[in-house]
């Protein structure tokens, strides 16, 4: 039994975790960054004091055997009365942390409840608010602000957290342990950095002998990550892990000229990422994007910030289905099936 452990947050994760959790002869465990400050989740932060619960929930939802049913009320949002714009998952998860007094305690209680093939882990249980020192010396503070912040004068010179945000017990173990460690896909700096730069997750790095996997984004981000490569992603990530990528998994198939032309009316030119490096023998490469475009939803108040290009999660299941079951096979006959 292989010990996979999941790095990120918000759709990444549910995409990816979607694509594993069927294969075989693998135990899961996922860790979620817990710096969300926006919607609903940023809400239920402010007013009960409980840890941002929404990525949270997007993983147990990825990785629940309950019926259909239940996982769409599980990602239910209310539309009128006071609920109105809380989602049900988060609101559930919001209680179960009063109730038993832990966020990690809570979400083995919700993971009892779905049925949930694995662990869903917060990477800290740490009230943790993310900050952004610029260029200019400028503090930027809070996820979602940093999020809709454009930084294309004033670049980011350095992500933190308090120094008490300290990782939770449960993430260190399982990173120590882990067999793999697939990192991303995801926002860059509100979705995946916010994980590694808990205090402690470094050295559960230094401390395993783990191969890693790395997802790098097929976009990216206006104001954040604008024209970056592949191996600029990489070289981001080794810095803060401390560690090399063993494999690197990239998209070979462009996006459909619908989906270019939606995304590029929000991001314009530069949000495909390039691979600069192709003959990096770390790099699998494969189609990995899906086709799917997601319908515009109004009353989803961060529509705008949303991807219209992402990964298909079966994709991505067979292709780290390949890499775990034939690790010593070379990267370049690790292929999907036709």
């Amino acid at each position: 039994m292989k010990k996979v452990v999941t790095i990120g947050g918000g759709t990444g994760s549910y995409t990816l975790l979607t694509g594993i959790k069927n294969i075989p002869d693998i135990e899961i465990s996922a860790i979620v960054a817990m710096t969300d400050d926006g919607g609903s989740t940023g809400v239920l932060r402010d007013e009960l004091g409980v840890l941002p619960p929404g990525d949270a929930r997007q993983c147990l939802v990825a990785l629940s055997e309950q019926q259909e049913i239940v996982r769409k009320l599980m990602s239910y949002r209310f539309q009128d009365g006071g609920l109105s714009g809380h989602n049900f998952g988060n609101i559930l998860l919001a209680g179960l942390e009063k109730v038993t007094g832990s966020f990690t305690q809570g979400v083995e209680v919700a993971s009892d409840i779905l049925k949930v093939r694995g662990r869903v882990l917060p990477i800290t249980d740490c009230i943790a608010t993310l900050h952004a020192i610029l260029s200019n010396g400028d503090n930027v503070t809070g996820e979602d602000t940093l999020n809709q912040t454009n930084f294309k004068e004033n670049t980011i010179q350095e992500l933190y957290l308090d120094e008490t945000v300290t990782i939770n017990p449960h993430a260190s173990y399982a990173i120590i342990e882990a067999d793999y460690i697939i990192i991303g896909p995801g926002n860059h700096y509100c979705s995946i950095l916010p994980n590694l730069i808990v205090t402690g997750c470094r050295e559960a790095f230094a401390k395993s002998s783990t191969k890693i996997i790395y997802i790098p984004n097929l976009t990216n981000k206006k104001g954040h990550t604008l024209n970056w490569t592949v191996a600029d992603y990489v070289k981001d990530i080794e810095n803060y892990t401390g560690k090399s990528a063993d494999y690197i998994l990239v998209n070979t198939e462009a996006p459909s000229k619908e989906q270019v032309e939606a995304y590029e009316l929000q991001e314009g030119d530069g949000v495909l990422t390039q691979n600069t490096t192709p003959h990096d023998t770390r790099m699998v490469t494969e189609s990995l994007i899906s086709h799917y475009i997601t319908p515009y939803n109004p009353k989803d108040s961060i529509a705008h910030l949303r991807s219209f290009i992402r990964h298909d999660s079966d994709k991505l299941g067979m292709v780290i289905q390949k890499i775990i079951h034939n690790a010593s096979t070379p990267k370049e006959s690790i292929l999907l099936p036709d």
